[in-house]
């Protein structure tokens, strides 16, 4: 490596230090600080979702504290890189899934992804994808505008997604489908995504999310 390259990276890294992805603290050489390490956010688990004929999800953890921050910083505030560890995160959760499946992202807007800059769920699945060695497919579409979930009370949630999805045409891996979000709360918009990637023949293993939002996760001992 040149000295000149060698003094990029080392002024680069003075400018823009490594932060924990948890608690966003500067920590040397990446990963989790040491607080972190020691003190784990709460996990999550799993459990079925509405409407889907007993498809689970899957999420490494709890939606609360320094895990919803993250997430906060991560979709509205440009975070991309953390899409990294909560990818590892969630290769963990579906190792026992993964047998012959791919992974699908819950889509956004047009609209959304522009103000965004990104689909925060695709690249959640693709760091997952490339823990896993399994495909990442971005199949599914949004069919039209609709509301955003969390401003919706939960009666209103399961409508807002009716007829929302939708796969776009073209080429498709055989094998099982497993959906991919950053958060689960009612679980009603992972319930559409399958039901899209069903009416399209295509086989859906389980769903995963970073975080549940959920107060009544189920613990399901048996695992594929």
């Amino acid at each position: 490596m040149s000295a000149a390259r060698e003094w990029m990276q080392a002024l680069a890294a003075l400018l823009f230090p490594e932060r924990c992805p948890l608690c966003d603290e500067i920590v040397v050489g990446g990963g989790l600080c040491v607080r972190c390490e020691a003190d784990p956010p709460p996990a999550g688990g799993v459990r079925f979702l509405p409407e889907t004929e007993c498809c689970v999800c899957v999420a490494p953890y709890r939606y609360e504290g320094r895990v919803r921050e993250s997430l906060h910083r991560f979709k509205f505030r440009g975070r991309r890189e953390y899409a990294s560890f909560f990818g590892h995160a969630l290769a963990e959760e579906l190792r026992p899934y993964a047998g012959n499946a791919f992974l699908v992202p819950v889509p956004v807007s047009r609209r959304r992804e522009r103000e965004r800059g990104y689909n925060q769920s695709l690249l959640l699945a693709r760091a997952a994808s490339r823990e896993l060695h399994i495909p990442c497919l971005d199949l599914l579409c949004k069919t039209r505008e609709n509301e955003t979930q969390h401003e919706l009370g939960r009666a209103a949630r399961e409508q807002n997604v009716r007829n929302v999805y939708a796969v776009k045409p073209g080429k498709r891996l055989p094998g099982r489908a497993i959906v991919v979000d950053d958060i689960v709360s009612t679980g009603h918009t992972l319930a559409a995504c399958v039901s899209a990637l069903r009416k399209a023949g295509i086989e859906v293993c389980c769903c995963a999310a970073v975080a549940d939002n959920s107060l009544s996760n189920v613990e399901l001992p048996a695992k594929p």
